[in-house]
């Protein structure tokens, strides 16, 4: 383990207990599945070494293995659970490459096609510094005031537009009025068909405009009103 320092203890036939010293080359705490972990520093009570070291109580001694493996380049996608790594060709291909099918995985797919999710938050937020909390009501309809949150907020939101495949199933997964729905395709609608005209009678500048055209085009153009 390098340099590492550790020691194990079995509790049942499932626990192992592992104190690791905590050094820049320390495992990644949060890609151990079950774990908890104590910080101790030199200096308390009990301490022998010089610290500080963390304390792991891991379900399964196979987590440490699979949290020391690094995907290599050529296969960098790491499957849930660790232990597994595909290259960026088998995703989404129709075939199911990770032990559990998330390759495959729906909304995995459509985000992979979507804007990343901080830069549709980001984009939400420019609208409602430059128009206002409640702008987005234009848009998404009125549980869409007060920055989105009705619908749990900015991210909540980036989130549902790059993970639902459409229209509908964004409308379902953040509880939209069907009329909302509706609106929120026309909009779509008009900006597929050039309409820019629908959009300056939302509000939108225009020094916005060529950036609201390119957000919403980017999603038609990736199924969202199929």
């Amino acid at each position: 383990m390098g340099r590492h320092s550790s020691s194990s203890v079995s509790q049942g036939s499932a626990l192992v207990l592992v104190l690791l010293a905590a050094t820049a080359s320390a495992i990644d705490i949060s890609r151990l599945p079950g774990h908890r972990h104590y910080t101790k520093r030199s200096g308390e009570v009990g301490s022998r070494l010089n610290g500080p070291y963390l304390l792991y109580l891991l379900n399964n001694p196979d987590n440490m293995h699979a949290a020391e493996r690094e995907c290599m380049a050529y296969e960098p996608f790491r499957c849930p659970g660790g232990q597994v790594c595909i290259s960026i060709q088998y995703l989404c291909d129709g075939a199911p490459d990770c032990p559990d099918g998330y390759d495959e995985n729906p909304k995995l797919c459509t985000a992979a096609k979507r804007p990343p999710v901080e830069e549709t938050a980001s984009f939400l937020q420019s609208l409602l510094a430059s128009h206002g909390p409640n702008y987005l009501e234009k848009l998404f309809g009125s549980k869409a005031r007060n920055a989105l949150q009705p619908l749990g907020g900015v991210e909540a939101v980036a989130v549902a537009l790059s993970e639902s495949q459409t229209i509908d199933s964004f409308g379902d997964t953040l509880h939209l009025m069907r009329s909302d729905v509706e609106h929120l395709r026309s909009v779509f609608m008009a900006v597929e068909n050039g309409d820019i005209g629908m959009l300056k009678s939302l509000g939108i500048k225009d020094s916005e405009l060529g950036d609201v055209k390119f957000f919403l085009e980017k999603l038609v153009n990736t199924g969202f009103l199929d």
